[in-house]
């Protein structure tokens, strides 16, 4: 009774700290408002809106309160208080409507990627090729790591998961760099993510990350730029329109494709008195759109003509939030009318990409395109990692080990991905001593001479990977022969190995055998597990595995140099608070060295048993689309991985 009295009054004492500090933030908006400056006043009022509104709905959705009810409710309010009408969310007809209905029900992850003002720009070079984006200088996840001095005297630093948040650098000798860093860091925080506003479902799986852009006086700085807009439905272009006056009195003037010019305004905007001039670039513009917008049932495409160049701004899935009215009201009817709203598509939160069985893979492996694998990667990588991997040019740590996954086919890896001929491999390089002894290896259960085996032993496949195809056996008496036997049969299916479990993207295509090895360690404690993670011979960082075979399995990445724990784990697994050394470190290093000199990855195994070193395995994908916490070290550790050096005969594309 007393504790659950304690769990209430922590409740309640959370939620009132919570809500003084955003009455105090609110305050400090007002307190620093010049009372003789109405226009200051009136963004400052809205600002503190925009504030309250989106940090309300984060905590709303870290209680796990933001059910889709509660969001149609939320967005209903707002639907009616702006436009006059309610919402019909069983059958809209209003071009709002159904992109208020495209917000909740259509959950598309290629909208994630195309709704990230980053990662767009990499699908804007796939689909229409180069030269169609303002160039990136470069990026970070951490304001702390930006380095000032590499950056030219302009440029606009942006963060990628909402509109505004940009930073127009002209003379980088008059800035304030922790100023800037810090409003960074806010910009950055999960509750700043454009989804908590308006519930704009592309936002919600992004992951920050900051950028800094080439400055275009033309684009950065110019009141009289022209904004294009191409409305596209079902990857057709059928209006548009076109801003000017962005800083001051913003218009609008809207057109058919044909550029007749369209009777009605939209939201706050009117229409310039002057009109428009139809673009020089109109057909390549409507072009680039259409190739741009064909996988999505609605989208707008943004475009700059500077010079004779044609730059993609932006991709927008929810114009206006869904909620900027049409005068005339029939207007918002019409354009509905061009929106087909597809069937619900959801995205899955227990799958989330695209699953083919491993049986499926191996019967249909010669029919696996490249394209699809890479598909399968791009999907896979977005469930896991909560953010789209770039593989053209891949930077994080799991781009480049999707990258090497793909294209890396030297012939060492599936040499040293069977269990077994890694041995001799081991046993050539570094010497005899440090394999694991082996007992037997068969093709055929039926051949295993069960009582040539000792008493303790390992069974695993020489194809597998992990747990899952390990057998630890510390008393033969006391196991079934038939049954083990039955237990271990699926081993030996040509599609159960690694290669079929993740689509065939890796190079591993190894006939699996069944070996059986000496069990190191004793009954008492479990042995410790040393992973080396490697490049070009060189040893970048560790990974501890502690308590191997309990439920409380711990790891913990290890500063090789200090032997400190790295300040990061991978998601979901218990973080080690000390890291035991081990002692014979300095000779683990120097043959895991040896081991990796020729490979731009791997992760070398080791075990400690009795003095003894041994060499448990060699990974060449390690941790494969497992997201690290916090994120920004994923981008760090892509530094450990020099692509270049790569022999270019081992690539395959």
């Amino acid at each position: 009774m007393i504790n659950k009295l304690k769990q209430q009054i922590k409740k309640i004492t959370v939620k009132i700290m919570r809500k003084l500090i955003r009455w105090y933030k609110m305050d400090n908006i007002n307190r620093n408002i010049s009372t003789g400056d109405k226009k200051k006043k009136k963004n400052a009022d809205s600002n503190e809106r925009k504030y309250s509104q989106k940090y309300m709905h984060y905590l709303l959705d870290k209680e796990g309160k933001l059910t889709d009810a509660k969001k149609k409710e939320i967005l209903g309010e707002i639907f009616e208080r702006r436009l006059g009408y309610k919402i019909s969310w069983d059958g809209p007809r209003t071009f709002n409507a159904k992109i208020m209905w495209l917000k909740l029900n259509y959950q598309n992850p290629l909208i994630t990627r195309c709704s990230d003002k980053f990662a767009v720009k990499s699908y804007v070079d796939e689909v229409i090729g180069e030269g169609h984006v303002v160039p990136t200088i470069d990026w970070w996840t951490d304001p702390d790591d930006i380095d000032f001095d590499k950056l030219p005297e302009k440029f606009v630093l942006k963060v990628n998961w909402s509109s505004g948040f940009n930073i127009i650098v002209k003379d980088k000798s008059q800035i304030d760099e922790d100023e800037i860093r810090k409003k960074l860091r806010r910009w950055t925080k999960s509750s700043q993510n454009s989804y908590y506003q308006m519930f704009n479902w592309g936002y919600k799986y992004m992951s920050p990350v900051i950028y800094a852009e080439e400055y275009i006086s033309e684009v950065d700085d110019s009141e009289q730029v022209f904004d294009y807009k191409f409305f596209c439905y079902d990857g057709v272009c059928k209006n548009l329109f076109i801003t000017t006056d962005r800083f001051s009195n913003k218009t609008y003037n809207w057109f058919d494709r044909d550029f007749n010019e369209l009777p009605f305004t939209y939201g706050n905007a009117g229409k310039t008195k002057d009109g428009v001039s139809k673009p020089k670039h109109y057909e390549e513009m409507i072009e680039y759109a259409e190739k741009l917008a064909k996988p999505f049932p609605f989208v707008r495409v943004d475009f700059y003509e500077i010079g004779d160049k044609v730059l993609v701004g932006e991709m927008t899935f929810y114009s206006g939030g869904g909620i900027l009215k049409f005068k005339p009201r029939h207007w918002d009817v019409e354009l509905g009318k061009l929106i087909n709203l597809p069937d619900p598509l959801y995205f899955d939160n227990l799958r989330k990409y695209e699953v083919m069985q491993p049986k499926e893979a191996y019967n249909l492996e010669n029919n696996i395109t490249m394209e699809e694998k890479q598909h399968y990667c791009e999907q896979k990588g977005f469930a896991q990692l909560h953010y789209w991997p770039n593989l053209k040019t891949p930077r994080s740590y799991n781009e480049k080990l999707i990258w090497l996954a793909l294209h890396y086919k030297n012939p060492l890896i599936a040499q040293c991905t069977d269990k077994w001929e890694m041995k001799k491999y081991v046993a050539e390089k570094v010497g005899e001593q440090y394999v694991v002894p082996a007992i037997q290896v068969y093709e055929d259960v039926n051949d295993i001479q069960w009582d040539a085996l000792p008493d303790k032993f390992v069974a695993k496949s020489t194809a597998g990977w992990g747990n899952k195809q390990v057998k630890i056996v510390r008393n033969k008496q006391y196991v079934n022969e038939d049954v083990f036997k039955a237990s271990i049969v699926e081993w030996l299916y040509p599609w159960n190995t690694y290669y079929y479990n993740n689509m065939c993207i890796t190079d591993e295509k190894i006939k699996p055998r069944i070996i059986f090895e000496k069990l190191l360690g004793n009954e008492e404690q479990a042995i410790t597990d040393y992973k080396f993670y490697c490049s070009f011979g060189e040893v970048k960082f560790a990974l501890v595995v502690s308590d191997r075979n309990s439920s409380t399995q711990k790891r913990a990445f290890v500063d090789v140099d200090k032997w400190e724990p790295l300040p990061f784990r991978r998601r979901g697994v218990h973080k080690a608070s000390h890291v035991e050394k081990p002692s014979k470190l300095e000779e683990m290093i120097r043959i895991a060295k040896k081991l990796s000199e020729d490979i731009p990855l791997v992760r070398v195994d080791f075990y400690e048993d009795n003095e003894q070193i041994y060499v448990g395995e060699m990974t060449f994908s390690p941790g494969l689309f497992l997201r690290l916490e916090p994120v920004e070290w994923d981008h760090k550790l892509g530094e450990c991985i020099d692509l270049e050096k790569i022999d270019s005969k081992y690539l395959a594309f």
